[in-house]
């Protein structure tokens, strides 16, 4: 270990590794970077399993993405399981977390088990926050996505619908979009 990484706190030095991951243009440096930085955690507590699961799933999202479809799961199921674990299913991380996973799942051949995480987050959204909000929207969106993707084009319509309709809500409300 190198002096400068002794300096700040676990977390500090984590989010830095991982900031210095989202910069880099290598596969293999970036892939690195995000495992020293989960490797800085030593222990998972509520003030920092945010933080651990969204390592997760960035080196989960790396994987998917450099065709190591193994190890990709891996770290989105971890990812998704501490954001369970520590009640933080409903926050905002855990939407783009869910969605990228499902979108994987898809991919991978599963996507009934990608449909199901969706249906279980738009649950959990609808009942901490409501079915009116952006992010709920956003969840009914990849869930039409993933049906056109397997040619459900009645589901991919539905939730579609749902979604454009929320989007339509919201935008009503922005002042400027009503010129």
């Amino acid at each position: 270990m190198t002096h400068s990484l002794s300096i700040g706190t676990d977390s500090g030095r984590a989010l830095l590794l991982d900031f210095q991951a989202t910069l880099e243009t290598k596969p293999e440096k970036a892939i690195k970077l995000e495992k020293d930085a989960l490797a800085q955690i030593e222990t998972i507590t509520v003030d920092n399993a945010r933080l651990v699961s969204n390592l997760h799933a960035n080196l989960g999202g790396l994987y998917r993405m450099n065709g190591h479809p193994d190890l990709a799961r891996e770290h989105m199921e971890k990812s998704i399981s501490l954001l369970d674990q520590f009640n933080l299913l409903h926050i905002n991380d855990s939407i783009p977390q869910i969605a990228n996973y499902a979108m994987f799942l898809t991919e991978q051949q599963e996507p009934e088990r990608g449909i199901s995480e969706l249906q279980k987050l738009s649950g959990i959204i609808k009942e901490y926050h409501s079915d009116e909000c952006l992010d709920y929207a956003k969840v009914q969106e990849t869930l039409a996505t993933i049906y056109l993707m397997t040619a459900n084009l009645s589901h991919a319509k539905t939730h579609f619908k749902k979604a454009f309709k929320i989007y339509e809500k919201i935008w009503a409300d922005e002042p400027e979009m009503n010129d």
